[in-house]
């Protein structure tokens, strides 16, 4: 007769199985939850960098946003006193071939404040190997983009307040009445002048009057420029005939050069003179008429 406390193979069994499901289930979850697949292969690759812009372990690992692998550890190391965070990539080995070496890596996220995630850009280089380091590139995230509306939003307040205190011309327009009042002026005596110049434009090019002929009449533009042209050939023989005479060339330069030509003329104008009045009153004396 059987022992009842004697152990049974088929309890045994079941309790092989029971460890056995038990570690396969661990094992299970542990695959899911590090975003890993079953049996297959895999290459690691690292990336370092001061800042990884919160990237976690277990993240996923893209080719043109693609999933080839995940994030299986971050590391702190130090080197010539400045600390940096090196993160191992798991890359599964079907897709390992396309990650050269000279593929970059950037940091991006699912959305603006989605989880991050490792993006490769494909080189032409050879293929990665276990232990390979990528160069990783930076991308604005958002708190680049925060940093930028901070810095916009001082300078925009920096300019109200100059506003405000009537700093600078724009400021000066929005505190001083005054000065507001004559720029508005100013605009005004602008708009009137420059109505005022569109009217003499429409009247010289459609109206009446010299202006509008000038501009449209060929005929009397062309006779209006040879008149200018003959004037000025008037003007330059008047300027070289004064020359000559300030020069003392000619009758009329001897006139002006010559103080005794001018007194010997001016003395026999004047005898010219008297004797003219005395053959008036004395003509007897110049004429004598005879018969025979």
């Amino acid at each position: 007769m059987r022992n009842p406390n004697a152990l049974k193979w088929s309890d045994l069994k079941t309790g092989i199985f029971f460890i056995l499901g038990i570690g396969f289930a661990a094992y299970l979850g542990l695959v899911i939850g590090k975003n890993s697949s079953l049996f297959t292969g895999v290459t690691t690759i690292k990336i370092i960098s001061n800042n990884m812009q919160g990237l976690a372990e277990n993240n996923f690992v893209s080719v043109s946003g693609k999933k080839i692998g995940t994030v299986s550890k971050l590391d702190f190391v130090t080197s010539k006193d400045s600390l940096f965070v090196v993160a191992e990539l798991r890359l599964r080995n079907e897709f390992a071939p396309l990650v050269s070496r000279d593929a970059k890596a950037t940091i991006k996220a699912l959305g603006i404040l989605g989880d991050k995630y490792v993006d490769i850009t494909t080189g032409k280089g050879p293929a990665v190997q276990n232990g390979d380091y990528l160069v990783l590139q930076s991308e604005e995230g958002l708190a680049d983009l925060t940093s930028g509306a901070g810095e916009a939003l001082k300078k925009i307040n920096l300019l109200l307040d100059q506003l405000n205190n009537g700093k600078g011309v724009a400021g000066r327009l929005v505190s001083d009445e005054k000065m507001g009042t004559e720029l508005a002026e100013t605009v005004s005596s602008l708009k009137t002048t420059s109505a005022e110049l569109s009217k003499v434009s429409r009247e010289a090019s459609h109206g009446n009057g010299l202006l509008p002929k000038l501009l449209n009449d060929k005929a009397m533009a062309k006779n209006t420029e040879q008149t200018i042209e003959r004037l000025n050939r008037a003007a330059s023989e008047t300027e070289s005939l004064i020359a000559k005479i300030n020069n003392g060339q000619g009758t009329i330069g001897q006139l002006q050069a010559n103080p005794a030509l001018y007194n010997n003329l001016n003395r026999s104008l004047s005898s010219l003179d008297s004797l003219l009045m005395d053959l008036k009153e004395n003509p007897k004396r110049y004429v004598r008429f005879s018969l025979f």
